[in-house]
C-alpha cells in the first residue's frame, strides 16, 4: 500500500497563520492593557474613596473628641458654680450674723458704752393742742426783703 505523502508544504498558509495569530497577540495585548488601565482607574478610586471615608471618619472622631472636651469644661464651670453659690451664701449667713440686733447691741454695749433705757429714763410729754409752726412776719421789711422772699418763692413754686 502506497501513501501518497507529499513532504513539500506549502509556506504561504503558514505564513498567512502567522499573521493571523500576530493580529490576534495584537488584540490580547490590547485588551489586556485596557483592562491593565481600567484596573488601575478602579485601584485608583478606591483608594481615593477610602481616603475620602478616612478623612471624613477623622472630621467626626475630632468632632465627638471636641464635644466631649467641652462637655467636661461644662461640667467642670458647673462645679465651679455650685462652690461659688455655696461660699456666697455661707458668706451672706455671715453678714447677716455680723449685723443681727444681738451683735450690734453687744458692740454697742461693749465698745461705746450705750446701755438700754430703763422706764427711769422715759418721760411722756402730753401736749393738749396741735401743733403747727407758723411763719412770723419781721416787723421791719424794705423793698429789698420782699423782692428776695418773692423771687425765692418764686423758685420753690417752680422746683429749682
Amino acid at each position: 500500500m502506497a501513501v501518497n505523502v507529499n513532504l513539500a508544504y506549502d509556506l504561504e498558509k503558514y505564513e498567512q497563520f502567522n499573521e493571523q495569530e500576530d493580529e490576534y497577540a495584537a488584540r490580547i495585548r490590547s485588551k489586556r492593557s485596557a483592562n491593565k488601565r481600567r484596573r488601575n482607574a478602579a485601584n485608583v478610586k478606591i483608594i481615593l474613596g477610602a481616603m475620602i471615608v478616612l478623612a471624613l471618619l477623622s472630621g467626626i472622631l475630632y468632632g465627638k473628641a471636641e464635644l466631649s472636651r467641652l462637655y467636661a469644661e461644662n461640667t467642670n464651670l458647673e462645679n465651679e458654680l455650685a462652690v461659688l453659690n455655696n461660699e456666697n451664701l455661707s458668706l451672706q449667713s455671715e453678714l447677716a450674723q455680723q449685723t443681727g440686733l444681738t451683735k450690734v447691741e453687744e458692740y454697742a454695749e461693749k465698745n461705746l458704752g450705750l446701755q438700754k433705757l430703763d422706764k427711769s429714763q422715759i418721760e411722756y410729754v402730753e401736749i393738749q393742742e396741735k401743733t403747727t409752726a407758723e411763719r412770723v412776719q419781721p416787723e421791719d421789711t424794705n423793698i429789698f426783703i420782699r423782692l428776695s422772699e418773692w423771687w425765692e418763692e418764686t423758685l420753690e413754686y417752680l422746683g429749682l
